[in-house]
């Protein structure tokens, strides 16, 4: 030890006083080879280096260090564990840490990984590479792809044929399953560009926002509930989900998407939509009927779920791991976390009612503010919008009709008071902290400035969301573009989708990840030109053709050697059954549905209870994005396809392989329900007509002609269920049955349920 070091670290109060108390009670669990928490109270200066989570004392506040509060009898987890230190011996230290504002030195450093983890450096846009093979790319993209191949003497697969490309493409952009006569004219057309028709009628289709709000609403953690104990309904919760599918479909700007959710109220006050977009704060999981004394404990766990969401979705971080500590693995210090903290604390909750014209009722606005506060963050580069409402300047009177919207908004300029808080704990109050962004993303520049006393609102909110929105960003668009890849192919180029840090995964194309996302910048942030850019490309159209030799080089495909098969999402199973019956209910918005649930199911939901549904009928046969998202009970056939349970942002479903799912396809009344209308239908469309029956069957559930061989197999399979219902005596049925029969067994059939 240094003389330096030593002179440091004399401190006549401390040694006589303050150790004898330690050693005495406290060095047994928390000095020599045992450190329990990082922390050795063995001497002044470790005292003062604090804990793995962060510093036990701080410097003339005793009651503000975890050192003192800990030892609190009342406190929980509470010091030492088995025993209560004497009054006088809490109140030794707490007079030490209060003489030390003049005399404690300054805190040591914090210690961050490296900031030059790929993600964090600027974008670079690069010319495709050159390739040896030049007719196969379509266009840039396929350069990329196909340099990586070459690279490792590999070739792509062949273009898969029409009927694969149609159903491939309409599961993609819109959820369904492609229609007889839409295969039909697609394989008949022989127009050089009758596949970029098809992309653009589908892009076109307001079934791709219901379709492609799905993928978002995962991220958003939506539900029509709360969860908890008690899961209460969430009346207006809806308006969000009908907000990003109507957003999806007049592809909005992904730039102006970001600033509607994270601060709508300041950047269009006088638009219901932006304002309904703001249900993004709020879809997180909430307790307000049980808080009990511990209101503000639950107010800061929420913000937690919003900030650790807004992180990873938009920025593929997990800053939320900063809440009580350093980052572990990225250099994201914990007062990264509660500057993000200082840019939300201001903002409420509200039901926000509408005026008898529509617009929401928020309370007296500034024209002139609301004017400077719609020129934050509403535009990607490159993007032209119009400009948002103005508000009346006066409250109208609320329409005691309409419904209200779920938000979070602001109301004045007062702010909140944001102090980092030691270990995460809300009662052990650290210093103040003001708003900004995390220091490792510091290069793109974010201006918090204090707001004006008459301002309608503090304007940090739509603040971080122009920031988040700048072109230069190097996080925001490589997320999103990845995102658009990882729904097109299976995967991401960063399989972590919402881990972009130094424990996620590496891009398997970080040139083309980079093009991609200089593209989007590109192309004003909209994402139906990316769609169109990705799905024609040659790598997109490959055909799902094994290649033994491409997959001992590459058994996981990471390099796209091939189109990989993959099965349809819960919500895409139920719609394509409800598809191909000719039952799909195409009713879009509005308040979630309640299909039929097993009554033993029921049983176990008591509070915001699912009513009784003996019959269903066209209202509940609705797309399964209006299904109402009940957190604590989830309608069994989603549930068991992997459909993401939304208490938290969920990035990546899981695809399972279980025998309930086989079970639940051949068991289920929903199913069969359903299988008895296809059949009615194949009916009364080719009366009279077996083979034709089986034919059209055949196409509406798999999207392509039967063959002779098929044909053959399934008409000796209608002829023999046809004998056996005679024989159980329902001759005059017999026929229909054994159509529907064919119908449940293609509708358990693997190439039902999985898209080449």
């Amino acid at each position: 030890m240094s003389s330096a070091t030593r002179a440091a670290d004399i401190d006549p109060a401390f040694d006589k006083s303050v150790q004898p108390v330690l050693a005495a009670h406290c060095v047994e669990c928390h000095g020599g080879a045992k450190k329990k928490s990082g922390l050795d109270l063995t001497s002044r200066a470790k005292v003062l280096e604090g804990a793995s989570s962060g510093p036990v004392v701080v410097a003339g506040a005793a009651s503000q260090s975890l050192l003192v509060q800990l030892l609190d009898a009342k406190s929980d987890p509470h010091m030492p564990p088995k025993k209560q230190l004497a009054a006088d011996d809490i109140a030794t230290i707490a007079q030490w840490i209060n003489g030390l504002k003049a005399t404690a030195p300054p805190a040591a450093p914090t210690t961050l990984p490296s900031q030059n983890h790929w993600s964090f450096q600027p974008m670079k846009r690069v010319d495709p590479p050159a390739t040896k093979d030049k007719a196969w790319a379509r266009n840039s993209i396929d350069a990329f792809v196909l340099a990586e191949l070459e690279a490792r003497g590999l070739k792509p697969s062949p273009t898969a044929d029409r009927v694969t490309l149609i159903r491939r493409a309409t599961f993609d952009l819109t959820g369904l399953p492609p229609t007889p006569q839409e295969v039909r004219a697609f394989v008949a057309d022989d127009s050089a560009d009758a596949y970029e028709k098809l992309i653009d009628r589908l892009l076109a289709s307001p079934r791709y926002g219901e379709r492609w709000a799905r993928h978002w609403l995962d991220l958003a953690r939506y539900a029509d509930s709360s969860g908890f104990h008690n899961d209460l309904d969430r009346p207006n919760a809806w308006r969000y989900r009908d907000y990003v599918i109507a957003s999806f479909n007049a592809d909005k700007p992904y730039g102006r998407f970001i600033a509607e959710q994270l601060a709508g109220d300041e950047v269009a006050p006088g638009d219901a939509g932006a304002l309904a977009a703001t249900g993004f704060c709020r879809n997180g999981p909430s307790n307000e009927d049980n808080m009990g004394q511990e209101a503000e404990k639950h107010r800061l766990d929420e913000l937690d779920d919003l900030i650790s969401t807004s992180s990873a979705v938009f920025l593929g971080l997990t800053i939320g791991c900063a809440r009580c500590h350093d980052h572990k693995y990225d250099p994201i210090p914990q007062t990264d976390y509660y500057r993000l903290l200082a840019v939300f604390n201001s903002a409420t909750k509200k039901e926000v009612s509408l005026d008898a014209a529509g617009r929401p009722v928020l309370g007296t606005r500034s024209p002139s503010s609301a004017g400077k506060n719609a020129e934050l963050g509403l535009r990607a580069p490159g993007a032209t919008t119009a400009p948002a409402t103005k508000p009346a300047t006066k409250p109208a009177k609320p329409d005691p009709k309409a419904p209200a919207i779920m938000a979070m908004v602001e109301t004045s300029a007062k702010t909140r008071k944001t102090n980092l808080l030691w270990r995460g704990d809300w009662k052990n109050i650290g210093p103040e902290v003001q708003p900004g962004v995390p220091v490792a993303l510091a290069s793109v520049a974010a201006h918090f400035a204090e707001p004006a006393k008459d301002a309608p609102s503090t304007g940090r909110r739509a603040e971080l969301a122009r920031w988040l929105a700048s072109p230069d960003h190097p996080l925001t668009w490589r997320v999103m573009a990845n995102r658009l890849w990882q729904h097109h192919f299976g995967r991401g180029i960063v399989p972590t989708t919402s881990n972009f840090g130094l424990s996620g995964e590496r891009p398997t194309h970080p040139l083309l990840l980079d093009w991609l996302a200089t593209e989007l910048v590109a192309r004003g942030g909209q994402l139906k030109p990316m769609h169109r850019l990705i799905m024609t490309s040659a790598t997109y159209q490959q055909s799902s053709q094994f290649s033994e030799g491409a997959f001992a080089a590459d058994p996981e495909n990471r390099l796209l050697w091939r189109m990989g098969k993959r099965r349809l999402e819960a919500e895409a199973v139920r719609d394509a059954v409800l598809a191909v019956s000719g039952n799909l209910n195409d009713t879009m918005g509005g308040p979630g549905i309640k299909p039929r649930i097993p009554p033993e199911l029921l049983v176990a939901s008591q509070r915001n209870k699912w009513p009784t549904v003996t019959k269903e009928s066209s209202e509940h046969w609705r797309r399964s994005v209006y299904v109402y998202a009940k957190r604590q009970l989830r309608l069994p056939i989603l549930e068991l396809f992997d459909a993401p349970e939304n208490s938290q942002m969920c990035s990546e479903r899981g695809v399972s392989t279980v025998p309930t799912q086989a079970l639940v396809l051949m068991n289920d009344e929903f199913v069969n329900e359903q299988a008895r209308y296809f059949a009615v239908r194949v009916q009364r469309a080719v009366p009279n007509d077996i083979p034709g029956q089986i034919a059209l069957a055949y196409e509406l559930a798999l999207a392509r002609p039967i063959d002779a061989e098929r044909l053959k197999d399934a008409t000796a399979f209608v002829a023999q269920q046809t004998a056996m219902h005679k024989e159980a005596g329902k001759r005059d049925e017999s026929a229909k049955l054994a159509l529907a029969d064919l119908c449940h067994v293609l509708m358990n059939s693997n190439e039902f349920v999985y898209v080449d």
